[in-house]
């Protein structure tokens, strides 16, 4: 009988062990929850301070004309990345405008020759307004557009 009053004696101990292991581990887990959620806390105060800076910051920009001292590296910074913001803005424009029909705004690829949404000749688009080329007058229709061009005599006067 002894021996298995001995084996009881480990069992009981190994479950108390068992038992301290566990509640430590619950423990830590409740401390670990806890630092997170004071973590958290402190990252959002954090972040409205870091709001309220910029905030103090862009009025004290928009406020002074000139940099005030000690700040005329930041000053500069900050006018030269708006400046390079609307370089940015319009190179933008500028490609969002080249792929565009100019008659009907659909979309075109580069080369292409007609829109596809409205037969708007692409290739005409750089000349504004079509050119009487032999001087004789004639109507030219262009684009359902009519432009009459008067005859003109030699000396650039027209000719009624």
């Amino acid at each position: 009988m002894a021996f298995w009053d001995k084996v009881k004696g480990v069992a009981n101990d190994a479950m108390n062990t068992l038992s301290d292991a566990a509640k430590d581990v619950t423990e830590s887990a409740k401390e670990m929850n806890e630092k997170s959620k004071i973590n958290r806390a402190i990252r959002a105060e954090e972040g409205k301070i870091n709001n309220l800076y910029m905030i103090i910051g862009e009025k004290m920009f928009n406020e002074n004309s000139s940099a005030p001292a000690g700040f005329e590296d930041q000053f500069a910074g900050i006018n030269t990345a708006k400046n390079e913001i609307e370089r940015l803005k319009q190179e933008l424009s500028n490609i969002e405008s080249a792929s565009k029909c100019p008659k009907c705004g659909a979309k075109i690829n580069q080369g292409q020759k007609f829109c596809q949404g409205c037969g708007y000749n692409l290739d005409a688009q750089s000349a504004d307004v079509p050119q009487d080329s032999n001087g004789s007058g004639q109507v030219i229709v262009t684009q359902g557009q009519e432009v009459n061009e008067a005859p003109t005599s030699s000396d650039g006067n027209e000719n009624n």
